[in-house]
């Protein structure tokens, strides 16, 4: 038996409140809540043969509403790697998004499932791309959200130990971080900003979502990273670093 519309639009509601509830608890510094946040994703937007996603029952074009996106170019193909995550660096590299940047534009849910999130060449030199929705459904259905498999998912490993990304501030070295949970969280908060945008239009959503913060450290913001390699006379190679900074 169907359920009423009604019926429907209170699950919605309640994902919404777990949802905010994750993420406030995610950027107070809870970063396992990454994976209770890529679980109400799942629900939300993911399809299968034998499950409509929760947006498509509340509305039968759920995955064509509209969401914020990061307004980015496919990655050059040289590229040695490039990710969408929103972060802010100083003293630590920690979660910061700012769905009010102007690297931001609007897409449609559909859009922002399947974008491609990272993009990097793994130890063994081979070209591997992430999706949004690869990434949220390791931590979702292997990593703990609704189940954590016997054994250590390659891909997720892979995230953890091949991402080439580390940085140096005042002569220190920067933790790298978990970029996979990152990722999850930012996408959480978009998705927190569509259901306000599309069902819930009273409901209080913040634009800015941030982990820590000391005013006292140099520090930046940026919405994405990447390496483009590049050659110079004599021949031998660098690298540009291109980051997307608010």
């Amino acid at each position: 038996m169907a359920r009423p519309k009604e019926n429907v639009l209170a699950k919605l509601k309640e994902q919404m409140q777990f949802l905010r509830t994750s993420l406030c608890a995610f950027y107070e510094g809870e970063f396992a809540e990454s994976v209770r946040i890529a679980t109400i994703i799942r629900v939300l937007v993911h399809e299968t043969g034998m499950s409509k996603p929760l947006l498509q029952q509340a509305q039968s074009n759920g995955l064509d509403l509209p969401i914020l996106n990061h307004a980015t170019e496919r990655p050059d193909e040289k590229a040695i790697f490039k990710f969408a995550v929103s972060a802010r660096i100083g003293a630590t590299i920690a979660p910061a998004v700012d769905l009010g940047s102007s690297h931001y534009s609007v897409s449609t849910v559909g859009a922002w499932w399947n974008a491609e999130v990272f993009t990097f060449k793994s130890q063994l030199g081979r070209q591997l791309v992430y999706t949004r929705k690869r990434v949220i459904l390791i931590l979702a259905n292997k990593e703990g959200g609704a189940h954590v498999d016997e054994n250590e998912d390659p891909d997720y490993a892979r995230l953890l130990t091949d991402l080439p990304l580390s940085f140096h501030h005042y002569g220190f070295p920067i933790e790298t971080p978990d970029l996979a949970r990152f990722l999850t969280a930012q996408s959480g908060a978009e998705m927190l900003g569509s259901l306000k945008r599309n069902f819930f239009p009273d409901e209080d959503v913040p634009l800015k979502w941030e982990h820590g913060g000391d005013p006292r450290v140099n520090q930046y913001y940026m919405d994405q990273i990447s390496l483009i390699p590049r050659l110079v006379m004599p021949a031998f190679p660098q690298g540009e670093i291109r980051i997307t900074k608010r």
